[in-house]
């Protein structure tokens, strides 16, 4: 009796060491699984940060051009007295701003000679340029493929701006562009505020 008592914890220890083994292979098995979806979402969640932040990088530069144009644009043709320019011009590739707006003491001298006085907008090589007066161009927004200026409607001015992302999205089940446009209409005043010396 105290044999066969004596064998049979012998046998329950074998017993619970084939346990334990089984039990760590589906363990194992299970943490293969985890980490094999932990990596497949954190993959997913890498494509999806890269794509957003295309996304905003692009649209960043659109929402800051009604600033940057409204601040260009709303003092163009000040103080236009008998003078040979115009406040805004359209040609093919660029739009042209002039405002005389500063000179001896802080007032017009109906000249275009300070600076933003006489400005020049360009889109090349997929980037926004400005310059002024007699200064080279320089970008201001980047990824910018088209730009078209609108003068029928003055005194409104339309603006069409398309942005591209700096490159290809990463592979989505959503077909998000990557470019869009975005059409603005500002006012241009025109207004002759002093008589200037000619």
């Amino acid at each position: 009796m105290q044999k066969s008592e004596g064998a049979r914890p012998e046998l329950s220890g074998v017993r619970n060491a084939g346990y334990s083994l089984l039990e760590t292979m589906i363990a194992s098995a299970i943490s293969i699984i985890v980490f094999a979806g932990f990596f497949a979402i954190f993959g997913q969640f890498q494509i999806w940060s890269s794509n957003l932040n295309l996304l905003l990088e692009r649209d960043a530069n659109l929402w800051l051009a009604p600033l940057l144009f409204s601040r260009w644009i709303t003092p163009t043709g000040n103080n236009r007295w008998d003078s040979a320019w115009s406040g805004v011009t359209v040609q093919a590739d660029y739009l042209e701003l002039n405002s005389d707006i500063h000179g001896p003491g802080g007032f017009p001298d109906s000249q275009l000679s300070s600076s933003f006085e006489a400005l020049v907008i360009r889109s090349s090589r997929f980037n926004l340029q400005v310059k002024s007066g007699t200064g080279s161009f320089q970008p201001v927004m980047k990824n910018i493929t088209d730009f078209q200026v609108d003068l029928r409607d003055l005194p409104l001015i339309s603006i069409l701006l398309s942005s591209a992302t700096d490159r290809p999205l990463l592979a989505t089940q959503e077909n998000l562009p990557q470019s869009t446009r975005f059409l603005f209409f500002l006012r241009n005043y025109r207004a002759n505020l002093f008589l200037e010396n000619l």
